[in-house]
């Protein structure tokens, strides 16, 4: 290995669009080309980026993501094997990892523009996935470790906010920038709703919560780091509204350790919860669950 890791200065920066999707028609191994976002779109703007999905019969080098320029402009490409498309051609059912690249893929071909397709497949599967729902929304189990996720770190950020120790209140600096992004994240999985990035988002919050982005907004911009926690603490609750927001004050709640397959459900999580009283000897705790909890 060398002491640097090694970057080439490509000659698609020469290109336009046009000229590379052209010249990626021409390799053998290319067997469709999908452009995804702005790119080819009315919406593009001098800000947008080029992104493409090039799909590929063979792969001689481990390819996943490009970072590179077409034409002046940063492009992100995304390498996706033929294997993909015809796994969703053979499907008979929704698919259940909506963060998996077939799951992504799905995504792509349901808002995406076929510019170079070989064989045809490409359309076909675009023709499938845009003809119902294929892609299972989130299920109890990942509504309820959303819920427990944010619920926890709400509670370590409060504790450490409250130290006067300057380690502490740069550890909530730090906190506060990974949490607030799981924030916006979970909005949409508490609501079933698919995730389309950043800039989809933004957009979808601006037409249907404009009141959670401005709010979003504010605790991005306060400098404040006590009012900072604060509005944090007020869209992590409205976040997780449909769920019955953050648990009451002093409340326990458990993570559970369970599989892909394993049910969750009422009896599960008071089994948990009730066990928990057990190992410390008492056994007549109430099990309470929130009034608008999706687990009754």
């Amino acid at each position: 290995m060398t002491s640097s890791f090694p970057t080439i200065r490509s000659r698609s920066n020469e290109l336009t669009l046009a000229e590379v999707i052209a010249r990626l028609g021409q390799h053998a191994a290319v067997e469709g080309v999908l452009l995804i976002g702005s790119t080819g779109q009315e919406t593009l703007t001098p800000a947008s980026d080029y992104d493409l999905i090039v799909i590929l019969s063979s792969m001689p080098a481990p390819l996943h993501v490009a970072l590179t320029y077409i034409d002046g402009r940063l492009a992100d490409v995304i390498f996706v094997m033929v294997a993909a498309i015809d796994r969703i051609l053979a499907s008979v059912e929704l698919h259940d990892d909506v963060d998996s690249m077939d799951g992504k893929l799905i995504r792509w071909l349901q808002r995406g523009q076929i510019v170079f397709d070989r064989t045809g497949r490409m359309r076909q599967a675009q023709t499938r996935v845009g003809s119902g729902q294929w892609l299972r929304p989130a299920n109890d189990a990942e509504l309820y470790a959303g819920w427990f996720s944010i619920n926890y770190n709400v509670r370590q950020t409060r504790r450490m906010l409250a130290s006067d120790d300057p380690v502490y209140q740069t550890a909530v600096d730090y906190r506060l920038l990974y949490t607030l992004a799981e924030l916006w994240l979970h909005y949409f999985r508490m609501r079933r709703l698919p995730w389309e990035g950043e800039k989809g988002a933004v957009r979808h919050l601006a037409a249907h919560d404009p009141a959670y982005l401005e709010l979003f907004r504010r605790c991005l911009a306060e400098q404040d780091r006590a009012r900072k926690v604060s509005l944090y603490e007020q869209l992590a609750d409205l976040t997780l509204a449909p769920v019955g927001g953050l648990w009451p004050e002093g409340d326990t709640a458990l993570q559970l350790d369970l599989s892909a397959s394993d049910p969750l459900d009422a009896p599960t999580i008071s089994a948990a919860l009730t066990f928990w009283e057990e190992l410390l000897g008492f056994t007549d705790s109430p099990i309470r669950f929130l009034a608008d909890s999706p687990i009754r």
